[in-house]
């Protein structure tokens, strides 16, 4: 305690003499379910202090005795007679400390509904004994309202909460619900849900959307008072696991949020993301011991069943064979938080970065300089299995393609060409016919029936004499139908160019030899 100063006692005199006048501001709006009895009984205790404002002994009487709120209503109006700087203690609410002058033999809260009858808030203070009589309070930012024992809150009180919501939630009236964006859309997140149950309307959100500085719960049921508060405003967290692993599914009997966690989240120790992560690692262990294999992608789980797991994660013909090759010797519990085989590849990456890569590329050599890159940038994990896959398709798809010994100097330049076309398509093949063309001979004839050919003998012409754009031109029909030609025909096209421009005998394929 200490002593006020001037300004304080200034202000409980300014409010005793609006008291004297009425007792009107001490008291809740009813609602039509609240019974007015008590609260009449209530006015006309309060009535005979006012009654008496004027009168010092008679207050001081009147602050011993009867109803709390009377007596401290009678301190207050004693002071204003005899105004002094008032002593002035404090004590510890949920939404910070309070201070108040002890003018009356009565208990602190009713002091503070008193003296401070304009706030809401802090005139509930002086109802809380009744709410947990039976009765329900709701203080909103002008009105005290009580609907004795209807729980419902009155709509301008709900209307208020869900303005002030603390999250930006989307309103779905056919479940009485209110969602966060990612909820609401229908994606399978954890999530934290208040159920206000006198409003018969449920707050999701998810953890995504969750803050470590939010408490859903509290900016719901602050300004409330209920005779059981924990059954007015129920909390749960949820997995929200779409199962499709049958009865015996690690996820068809998942514990409740242990009473612990919704005792330390109602005191307002644990924010919204700090309680859906301690829900989420009590049950982890659970979830991970899963006795047979579980698959799950952003919140559906596919059981045991790995190539409709596979499917949903939208693989490469690569990607799926190195998925399968670990996810198939892997027991217990997988998951990851997108559909995606590039994320499930980094999460597995760590561990079976060799069955991976080795799923893929048939080269050890590369396999092992690869990881031995990873390890030093962690983060090039996506790039590598890019390379590793462009790299497969590459071969994939030279190794379709004969394989020639013996060629002519102008054999071996078309096949250069021809299969960079086919491995990095028209840009490859135009920056090899750059990169490689001589200063003479027939491969210039053939670069520009090339380059036409993959429209861009316009762009290049300068560097070509009349002459050899002329060849070129004659070739480059032949050196379309080449680019195009499928594996199987891949040599007779071949063959066919290099007759057209005067390259006989140019090799065979290696089978031959």
């Amino acid at each position: 305690m200490h002593k006020g100063s001037g300004v304080r006692e200034q202000d409980l005199v300014a409010r005793a003499r609006a008291l004297s006048h009425s007792v009107d501001p001490l008291l809740p709006r009813l609602a039509p379910s609240c019974p007015p009895e008590r609260f009449e009984r209530r006015r006309a205790e309060l009535d005979e202090v006012r009654e008496a404002h004027e009168d010092s002994r008679r207050l001081e009487r009147l602050a011993r005795r009867g109803d709390p709120l009377a007596r401290a209503y009678a301190g207050l109006l004693r002071f204003a007679l005899e105004p002094e700087a008032p002593v002035v203690a404090t004590f510890a609410l949920p939404d910070g400390e309070v201070s108040y002058a002890p003018l009356a033999r009565t208990d602190r809260e009713a002091e503070v509904a008193v003296q401070q009858y304009d706030d809401p808030a802090r005139l509930l203070l002086g109802y809380i004994d009744w709410a947990r009589k039976g009765y329900h309070f709701f203080a909103g930012r002008r009105t005290l309202w009580c609907t004795g024992p209807e729980n419902r809150p009155p709509p301008e009180f709900r209307a208020e909460k869900i303005a002030a919501l603390p999250y930006r939630l989307g309103e779905d009236p056919a479940h009485h619900r209110f969602d966060c964006p990612h909820l609401g859309s229908g994606e399978t997140r954890p999530f934290l849900e208040v159920d206000w149950a006198g409003a018969e309307t449920a707050f999701r959100i998810c953890r995504r959307c969750a803050k470590d500085d939010r408490h859903l719960l509290s900016s719901l049921s602050d300004g409330t008072a209920s005779p059981d508060p924990s059954s007015e405003f129920a909390v749960r967290v949820d997995l929200n696991v779409r199962c499709g692993g049958g009865r015996d599914c690690v996820h068809a009997d998942l514990p409740e949020l242990p009473r612990s966690l919704r005792r330390d989240y109602e005191l307002g120790r644990l924010s919204d993301a700090r309680l859906i992560d301690a829900y989420l690692s009590e049950i982890r262990p659970r979830i991970e011991r899963a006795p047979r294999p579980t698959f799950v992608a952003r919140g559906v789980c596919y059981g045991a069943d790995l190539e409709k797991f596979l499917d949903a994660l939208g693989p490469s013909p690569a990607e799926r064979r190195a998925l399968h090759a670990v996810l198939s010797e892997r027991p217990g519990y997988f998951e990851v938080d997108e559909p995606s085989a590039s994320r499930a590849l980094e999460r597995l990456w760590a561990d079976h970065a060799e069955a991976i890569l080795r799923s893929i590329l048939d080269d050890p050599e590369t396999v092992r300089r690869w990881i031995d890159e990873t390890r030093a940038a962690p983060g090039r994990v996506a790039e590598v299995l890019k390379r590793a896959q462009r790299l497969s398709d590459e071969r994939e798809t030279l190794g379709a393609l004969p394989r020639y010994s013996r060629l002519a100097r102008e054999a071996a330049w078309v096949d250069h060409v021809a299969r960079e076309f086919r491995t990095h398509r028209e840009a490859g093949a135009e920056r090899a016919i750059l990169q490689s063309l001589p200063r003479e001979g027939k491969e210039r004839g053939l670069a520009f029936g090339f380059l036409v050919a993959l429209g861009r003998g316009h762009a290049h012409a300068w560097q070509f004499s009349p002459t050899e754009q002329e060849f070129g031109q004659s070739l480059s029909e032949r050196a379309h139908l080449l680019l195009a030609a499928p594996a199987a025909e891949y040599h007779r096209a071949l063959d066919r160019l290099l007759q057209l421009a005067g390259v006989v005998d140019w090799g065979a394929p290696a089978e031959s030899t």
